[in-house]
């Protein structure tokens, strides 16, 4: 049999389980066919096979990110002012500025919406007031999303419209920002925000959820991405599903769905596995808590910048509990956002009855960025069998700003790999985009190397070989996913997934790894990228 296609004379870095690292590889029917030797593969190498001659680069497998929200942010940016350091805001004047000038080309009265802003990348590292927010516009509601998602902020007609003043109690699973008399002055933490905007985001059309999906995920395959595991509501469903009846999927996807979707699933049978190779529901998305880069997560320990502060929780003990039994009764799988141990700690409780009352085998519960840890959650998460996936890309670009927030030995015990690792808990990572940057070798850097932004170290005991690293982007993620019979590794049989490096990733100095360049991206043995 000749293969379709052959790449030799390189350093293939298999990820198998004994990390071997082979010349070459031939692909059949968007398949590995061989796995060896030059020697090996030329046997499988006939007139109208294409050959790529790799010249000695590096080879690793397809990187999958395990957690993200690419097709939510791929429909933002048809819609909503990117605030970010990257489109150029560096003060609150430049945030301002740039909502004056969406509320300049919005009719008055609607909404103007911003994202990814981000309080310690800004001059006066903090967020702006309601009344800073006002100089933008008293005759557009704003409201703005922080770099974290967890988190935002809006003017003072938002608060008017919504009827929301210092009598107003806060929500349950959400809080009000306040000055010393109670008035609100601007954020908005968790379920604050459906009392600001009960109607939810502005929805994109069909159009803009298709095209900024599709533009995003093409960007991804340019880093490095073969697949990304996404949470998704209806809309984003309904883009990933016509670019996929389209032909037009950039990338593999995988996908949590939101939890609240649950009744309507249910009632239809629709639960993990529906979908195929490339596109496919993996489980349920339930939230217990704040964010890490907006400093809200839920902890048993004050934040040392806020004293007295011990985070936000997104739910009670009995909603998450009726909520979350009542799925897995049905058979679901959860994927919990729990990022303080105070959540991470409900979680493991919740998931004890629930197991307990309804038993099945191997149903890899996940935990969602499962952040700050002690040594005795790491023993229930093992015992339990939950996949926590960790931030990747965190300390090296968001370590600066948490610092201050968690001192120097909580951040022994946060994006904790070496000790789950140790655990033999099979970690996965990712960026939670637009969370963090997605570039999987931004992460892989970041949890190798352990220092942030401006150099400074950070959690030095929770360090993982580049190797470790790679297998939290690969093997890891493919278990997380139910794909490790098909993806995360180089092996014959599985899908012929891999990125051709421009440098070689086990060799070159570590503090270089986020720079590596992608030279070439093969899902199915295709080229969808190369550069």
């Amino acid at each position: 049999m000749h293969a379709d296609s052959a790449l030799i004379n390189g350093k293939i870095v298999t990820m198998d389980h004994e990390e071997s690292i082979v010349e070459a590889v031939a692909v059949k029917y968007g398949r590995f066919l061989k796995v060896g030797s030059n020697v090996e593969v030329k046997n499988f190498v006939g007139p109208k096979t294409k050959v790529i001659d790799l010249k000695g680069r590096t080879v690793i497998p397809g990187l999958i990110d395990s957690h993200c929200h690419m097709m939510n942010v791929g429909a933002g940016r048809m819609l909503y002012v990117d605030l970010s350091e990257e489109a150029g805001v560096h003060s609150i004047k430049d945030l301002v500025d740039r909502l004056r000038e969406r509320a300049e080309e919005t009719p008055k009265g609607e909404w103007v919406v911003g994202y990814q802003e981000d309080d310690s990348k800004l001059a006066e590292k903090r967020h702006p007031t309601r009344y800073e927010v006002d100089e933008a516009s008293t005759e557009h509601p704003i409201i703005f999303s922080t770099v974290g998602g967890h988190f935002s902020i809006c003017n003072s007609l938002a608060f008017e419209n919504a009827g929301v003043s210092k009598d107003t109690p806060d929500p349950v699973g959400g809080k009000f920002d306040r000055d010393e008399s109670g008035i609100p002055i601007g954020g908005l933490h968790e379920t604050a925000i459906d009392i600001i905007r009960p109607e939810g985001p502005t929805q994109p059309t069909r159009e803009q959820s298709y095209q900024g999906a599709k533009e995003i995920l093409k960007e991804c395959a340019e880093n490095g991405l073969t697949c990304v595991y996404d949470t998704v509501r209806r809309s984003e469903i309904r883009a990933a599903l016509d670019l996929r009846n389209n032909g037009e999927l950039p990338i593999r996807m995988r996908m949590d769905v939101s939890i609240d979707l649950f009744p309507e699933l249910n009632k239809l049978g629709l639960y993990r596995g529906l979908g195929d190779d490339w596109l496919r529901i993996c489980g349920l998305k339930f939230f217990f808590d704040g964010a890490i880069s907006a400093r809200t997560a839920a902890v048993t320990e004050e934040y040392l910048n806020k004293p007295g502060f011990y985070g936000v929780m997104a739910t009670t003990r009995e909603i998450a509990t009726d909520t979350i039994m009542a799925a897995y009764k049905e058979g679901y799988r959860l994927s919990a956002h729990a990022n303080g141990d105070r959540a991470i700690e409900m979680y493991l409780d919740i998931m004890e009855e629930a197991q307990s009352k309804y038993p099945r085998d191997d149903p890899r519960n996940r935990d969602i960025h499962c952040t700050v840890i002690t040594p005795e959650l790491v023993e229930r998460i093992s015992k339990l069998g939950i996949l926590p996936t960790i931030f990747g890309p965190y300390v090296y670009y968001h370590g600066d700003k948490l610092i201050p927030a968690f001192g120097e030995e909580r951040l022994e015990r946060m994006f904790a790999a070496r000790s789950f690792l140790e655990a033999n808990v099979k970690i996965a990572a990712h960026s939670d985009h637009p969370c963090a940057p997605y570039p999987p070798l931004m992460a892989i850097h970041g949890l190798v190397n352990r220092r942030t932004k401006a150099g400074k170290p950070i959690g030095a005991s929770q360090k993982v070989s580049v190797m470790e690293a790679l297998k939290l982007y690969t093997i890891h993620s493919a278990y997380q996913q139910f794909d490790e019979d098909k993806l995360g590794s180089i092996e014959e049989g599985k899908l012929a997934d891999l990125v051709i490096l421009g440098e070689d990733v086990l060799t070159v100095p570590t503090e270089k790894i986020k720079d590596i360049p992608i030279d070439m991206t093969i899902i199915d043995g295709k080229i969808v990228y190369k550069r």
